[in-house]
């Protein structure tokens, strides 16, 4: 559906050099809800803006069902990009235009019949639970509203791709969730594919199917959202895991501070459920001590983790490693 082939983009300011997104390769699946997450300044949004050629890429190619936008010319882009809604932070609706208006302004361009407009406006308000702010102004909607108005026009011309730029950022936490599932609803019924640009890792967890996370305009890992909580490869990944909690536990543990082996578990899908502590405890000559643990609720699944002070023989702790491993645990030492 999307490839992303090698690309970047750099910018030049007097005989300053910026590299906000370099040499960056991806692939995204029709009808897939894919994340892309990262910190302030890790390029994420100057990509998210190269997909439709807001930004013009450095090098590299982006395509399309097989269409090269990178080598299109503005009347061939103007026609393609009908095929890309995008969705902002912070709205940006035509603040003297009413609910309706802001809906109809992308069909008025088209120079669709008005008849016809009105039908998809309609429509498309009922969609989105909006038809008694039909007359209404920006100004007296909420956020979540103005957002649902925001959504309804980037989807009124049937587009192949919605792209969202920090589209729940701006939103409170019940406001964000009644949009991820405003925006399930899309892909599921509408089988339109999302790219989620995003600092949330809620989002990513709520709505993901797989997920890439940037770091100084790299992709630094790529996974399905249930593997990346269930094993995450780097620093980062842990971290947006962590702060789930409300705490990043490399600060609080540290393996200095105990005698025996720490090891940090992972679980998904149904050995979450086993009593894995209890069954170490019982079948080898070791002491268990909980240091810390949590459940993540994901799409399909939930990915558990626990941190574990082992004491005891290292013949019985290796024996217990080997057993948790042979139960679907994905071990990790610290």
């Amino acid at each position: 559906m999307i490839k992303i082939d090698n690309l970047s983009k750099i910018f030049f300011s007097n005989k300053d050099k910026l590299t906000a997104v370099n040499n960056v390769n991806l692939n995204i699946k029709k009808g897939e809800i894919f994340g892309i997450i990262g910190l302030s300044g890790a390029g994420k949004s100057t990509l998210i803006r190269c997909l439709n050629r807001l930004e013009e890429p450095t090098k590299g190619k982006i395509f399309i069902d097989g269409i090269d936008l990178t080598a299109l010319d503005k009347e061939s882009l103007r026609k393609e990009r009908k095929e890309i809604g995008m969705i902002f932070q912070h709205f940006n609706l035509l603040s003297q235009k009413t609910v309706y208006e802001n809906i109809a302004f992308p069909l008025q361009l088209e120079k669709m019949d008005a008849e016809k407009i009105h039908n998809r406006v309609n429509e498309l308000l009922e969609y989105v639970d909006l038809k008694d702010k039909k007359n209404s102004y920006p100004s007296q909607l909420s956020g979540g509203q103005k957002q649902r108005v925001a959504i309804a026009r980037a989807i009124a011309n049937n587009p192949k791709i919605l792209l969202s730029d920090e589209g729940t950022s701006a939103l409170d936490p019940k406001t964000t969730k009644s949009i991820l599932e405003l925006l399930k609803k899309i892909r599921d019924e509408l089988n339109i594919t999302i790219v989620m640009i995003t600092h949330q890792m809620e989002v990513v967890k709520e709505i993901c199917d797989r997920v890439a996370i940037m770091e100084d305009g790299q992709v630094v890992e790529e996974n399905t959202v249930e593997n990346l909580f269930r094993e995450p490869k780097t620093k980062i990944a842990q971290a947006f895991i962590s702060s789930l909690q409300g705490n990043i536990e490399e600060e609080i543990i540290n393996p200095n501070d105990f005698k025996g082996k720490l090891i940090r578990l992972s679980f998904l899908g149904d050995s979450a459920k086993k009593p894995i502590v209890s069954k170490i405890i019982r079948s080898f000559n070791i002491d268990v001590n909980i240091l810390s643990g949590n459940i993540n609720k994901l799409q399909s699944t939930s990915v558990g983790h626990l941190i574990l002070e082992l004491i005891g023989e290292d013949e019985e702790i290796n024996k217990a490693l080997s057993f948790l491993e042979n139960e679907d645990v994905h071990v990790e030492v610290i």
